[in-house]
């Protein structure tokens, strides 16, 4: 029976180095993990990093702390806190009825709509006898009426439903508003007026009604 020869030195150092070149042959073939080494930042961007912190330190040293100051809102409670109106003093803000009652129409600028609703900038209405104003507003006026020269025909609605206070409020508003420089309106006048006019039925009929109503 034939047996194997055992191979000599030779033959294993052979072997061995076709093994050591497949490794390698094979470790050529692949592509290298990727690996960012040591790669430090760019100067200016390191730079900048470091202004920017510098900076915010100084803000926060400098911003003052505890007292009022255009740094943002440190109002306190009691600052929050509505005024009280003593005895007397105006309680009504005028501008906030207008808002209410009356923008929709003469708009916020005072100026109306154009051949629709009368302005109140300028108005000679608005600007005249305080007691034709007044009733107005307590009994609305609908008909012909002539405003700044142009004639508007619409209806205006009554608010006499109203405080006294209120309505001398909103009137002394649209009085000195819009660049009308008018005297305030008060609500004794408002009240005195009602009752004089107390027979009215309805609105107005227009500008002549109107027109007889001043002294």
């Amino acid at each position: 029976m034939a047996t194997d020869k055992p191979r000599s030195g030779s033959d294993h150092d052979s072997a061995g180095e076709n093994i050591d070149a497949s490794a390698f042959a094979a470790m050529r073939r692949e592509n290298a993990d990727p690996d960012e080494k040591v790669r430090p930042l760019p100067w200016f961007f390191t730079m900048f990093l470091g202004a920017i912190g510098m900076w915010g330190a100084f803000y926060i040293a400098s911003t003052p702390s505890g007292e009022a100051s255009a740094y943002g809102d440190q109002r306190t409670v009691s600052t929050l806190r509505p005024a009280v109106v003593s005895a007397g003093a105006a309680a009504v803000d005028g501008k906030q009825i207008y808002g209410a009652k009356c923008v929709a129409c003469h708009q916020a600028s005072g100026m109306g709509v154009a051949g629709v609703f009368p302005p109140l900038a300028g108005a000679e209405w608005v600007l005249g006898d305080e007691k034709v104003l007044a009733s107005i507003l307590l009994h609305g006026v609908e008909g012909a009426l002539v405003v700044k020269g142009t004639t508007y025909n619409g209806a205006m609605p009554a608010f006499g439903s109203l405080p006294d206070e209120e309505i001398a409020a909103v009137l002394t508003y649209i009085r000195s508003e819009w660049g009308n420089k008018a005297a305030p309106i008060t609500a004794a006048t408002i009240a005195a007026q009602r009752e004089a006019t107390k027979a009215q039925s309805g609105p107005y009929a227009g500008g002549a009604a109107l027109t007889a109503l001043a002294p």
